[in-house]
C-alpha cells in the first residue's frame, strides 16, 4: 500500500535544486531509503525494492555518497548475497 504525504517547502527551492516536483518526490525517496539503509533498519535487497532498483544499483547509489552501513545482514543467506553482489561489482571494474 502507498500511502501519499504532503508537506510544505519554501518556494524557491525547487528553483535553487532545480529539480521538479516529480523529480524532488523520487530524490527524497532516495535519500530517505538510503538513510534507513544505512542505519540498519531494512536489508539491503528490501532498499533496493523500494526504489525498483537491482541491488547492485542501489550499492552503486549508497557507495557513490560515501555512506557508511552500521546494520549487518539478517541470516547467512543475506551475507552470502551481498558478498556475491560486492564480488560482482568489483569484478566488473
Amino acid at each position: 500500500m502507498v500511502e501519499k504525504i504532503t508537506f510544505k517547502l519554501p518556494a524557491d527551492l525547487l528553483e535553487l535544486t532545480g529539480l521538479s516536483s516529480e523529480n524532488l518526490e523520487e530524490k527524497s525517496l532516495l535519500i530517505w531509503v538510503l538513510e534507513i539503509y544505512a542505519e540498519g533498519k531494512i536489508t539491503l535487497s528490501k532498499a533496493a525494492n523500494l526504489l525498483n532498483m537491482k541491488v547492485d544499483d542501489f550499492l552503486s547509489e549508497f557507495h557513490k555518497r560515501h555512506l557508511r552501513h552500521i546494520g549487518g545482514p539478517e541470516s547467512i543467506k543475506e551475507a552470502q548475497k551481498e558478498l556475491d553482489v560486492v564480488q560482482n561489482l568489483i569484478n566488473d571494474k
